[in-house]
């Protein structure tokens, strides 16, 4: 049974697609580099433990946007709510300085150590009690896009992995799967 906001998806086998999800109101949690490091390590586990097929991302300020094709036994929502969800977890165990608790269905041990290491710049950085930055959340739901053919997939690709120059961002911002090949699947 759908919740009754919940957006109705249509899940193709063996689809690509092109997903766009945004920070709750905007907040530019990933201008902290700590946060975007973070992301990465969790995109990283949540492929494995998914796998999906990464063909794209871009980490921006404020949103984030993948190019995946999931795997037969977790669709596009599955994928999405897991790394949404360890992402929530992760970040707010940092910005709330507490001990791992691991509270979420899918809890992932394997992060102990790089969120220990984290949690040691995060509170250099910040102090041991900080309130500047507010529980992280993500916007409900996501944007997803079948991906129709190799020309829509070329051109998603190069929206993907070029995403952080249309936000004027550095030209050598480090959270684009450009900078990440080995994480990349090659298209078959």
């Amino acid at each position: 049974m759908l919740h009754r906001n919940s957006q109705k998806r249509y899940y193709e086998p063996k689809a690509i697609y092109f997903i766009v999800t945004k920070t709750f109101e905007n907040i530019l949690y990933f201008k902290e580099p700590i946060f975007c490091e973070l992301f990465i390590e969790e995109l990283k586990l949540c492929r494995e433990m998914k796998k999906f097929k990464l063909f794209g991302f871009s980490l921006i300020y404020n949103h984030l946007n993948l190019l995946i094709q999931p795997s037969d036994k977790f669709n596009v929502s599955k994928v999405m709510k897991s790394l949404k969800e360890n992402i929530s977890r992760d970040i707010n165990y940092l910005i709330e300085n507490r001990r791992f608790e691991g509270d979420t269905s899918t809890c992932r041990l394997q992060m102990r150590d790089i969120l220990g290491k984290l949690q040691k710049q995060f509170i250099f950085k910040y102090g041991q009690n900080q309130c500047k930055i507010p529980k992280f959340k993500w916007q409900k739901s996501f944007h997803d896009h079948v991906i129709r053919d190799q020309i829509d997939l070329e051109n998603h690709y190069i929206y993907t992995a070029y995403n952080h120059q249309k936000h004027n961002l550095p030209a050598d911002w480090k959270y684009t799967s450009l900078n990440y090949k080995y994480l990349i699947d090659e298209v078959e």
